[in-house]
């Protein structure tokens, strides 16, 4: 599309770090009770430094409404720890209360965060219903979990009852056939659900949030998601399939004997180093299947986004530039002991900014964002003071 425009981003890490150092001093002095309003801080800059067209975001909420929702996440940890060593069984039953409040943690965070956030002084806003979240964030998964659970126990049941209806301790052939394929369908149940769960959460954050009066539009499927979710896990199990083989290599060494020698200074070497390569090796992995499954995803959900049904949006982000970024702002925080923070940060930022893109549908930009504006100044629309218990949410 010739009308695509990049979006942009003006911050710097110099700029960024004179923020983030008092606010982590701040932070610290204060025993955590300033992160409300260093969260605040923090999201101003990165929003009013995002640009499009000319046109800026902008963040609107202040510490003083985080600091509710940060003081009641606070409280609810101490009160679970409490609790849990109080009555030691209780440990087992928090996390599924906690578990039933996830849906509405995420619906009343995106009620929160959009409401707060503006493009060119027009907010956002979202629509979506409490019972949705629930049936997304928490139906979903545990329809799924109990599915796939099922399907694993028939497959051990019915190796072991074929067994012993022959009344030998061998397995038999059938039950074998029949935990073989109870596997397999286990497998692909597990792809799909991940897919599915994907697309509805994807739908139920897109598909409710407006721009002013209009709509955001969203039309993806559970197969693409579902294919995402295949070759992310693939890579996962090959991964882990390499560095399973390079520990057991090093295990293998210190079995053998051949580093237990004081004198053998080269082979104690070699397995230190060998360990710090295995290590490394697979925060580095683990960085680049996240790269990937979130690069795949982010195309997929931009290509077939609109707004109004004229604004379309595209995603150029790649798994290997992605990653490039994601490893060297690893070790630069790592070897500058957490100093480059703010530097990995704003970097992070230019990449995805540099690699979002709009078209407006060849119509004339400014004077559709002039519209939303005058149609908010219109309805006067009250920005009301809602409970923040954040949460992230990557597009």
């Amino acid at each position: 599309m010739d009308s695509m425009k990049q979006v942009k981003f003006n911050g710097s890490g110099d700029e960024y770090f004179k923020i983030w150092i008092v606010n982590v001093l701040l932070s610290i002095v204060t025993f955590g009770i300033y992160y409300p309003w260093a969260k605040v801080r923090t999201r101003r800059y990165f929003y009013a430094n995002t640009e499009y067209a000319g046109r800026f975001f902008d963040y609107h909420a202040t510490g003083k409404q985080l600091f509710l929702g940060y003081l009641i996440g606070v409280v609810i940890l101490i009160v679970i720890q409490v609790i849990s060593f109080i009555v030691p069984a209780a440990s087992i039953i928090l996390p599924i209360v906690l578990f039933a409040v996830i849906p509405w943690i995420v619906w009343r965070s995106l009620q929160f965060n959009m409401r707060m956030t503006s493009f060119s002084n027009v907010r956002f806003g979202f629509i979506g219903q409490l019972k949705t979240a629930y049936f997304v964030y928490m139906l979903l998964p545990i329809l799924g979990y109990l599915a796939v659970i099922g399907l694993i126990v028939i497959g051990f049941g019915s190796m072991t009852g074929f067994s012993g209806i022959s009344g030998s301790t061998d397995f038999s052939p059938i039950g074998v056939l029949v935990f073989i394929l109870a596997s397999i369908f286990a497998l692909v149940l597990s792809v799909y659900m991940a897919g599915l769960f994907i697309k509805k959460s994807t739908e139920y954050q897109i598909g409710h949030t407006k721009f002013g009066q209009g709509r955001f539009l969203i039309d993806v499927d559970t197969k693409t998601f579902a294919k995402i979710a295949l070759k992310t896990g693939l890579i996962a199990m090959a991964t882990v399939g390499v560095f399973v083989l390079i520990f057991g290599l090093i295990f293998g060494s210190v079995v053998a004997g051949s580093i237990d020698d004081p004198e053998n200074v080269l082979a104690m070497f070699g397995f230190i180093f060998g360990f710090m390569i295995a290590y490394f090796g697979f925060i580095a992995a683990s960085l680049f299947i996240a790269a990937y499954s979130y690069s795949r995803q982010r195309q997929y959900i931009f290509a077939n986004t609109t707004l109004d049904e004229r604004i379309h949006f595209k995603s150029t982000v790649a798994a290997k530039s992605y990653f490039v970024v994601l490893i060297t702002n690893m070790l630069l925080v790592l070897f500058s002991a957490g100093l480059a923070t703010p530097w990995a940060k704003v970097r992070v930022a230019q990449y995805l900014a540099d690699n979002t893109w709009i078209d407006a549908d060849d119509m004339d930009i400014n004077q559709y964002l002039t519209n939303k504006q005058n149609e908010q100044s219109a309805i006067g629309e009250e920005i009301g003071d809602v409970l923040d218990i954040d949460i992230n949410i990557a597009i």
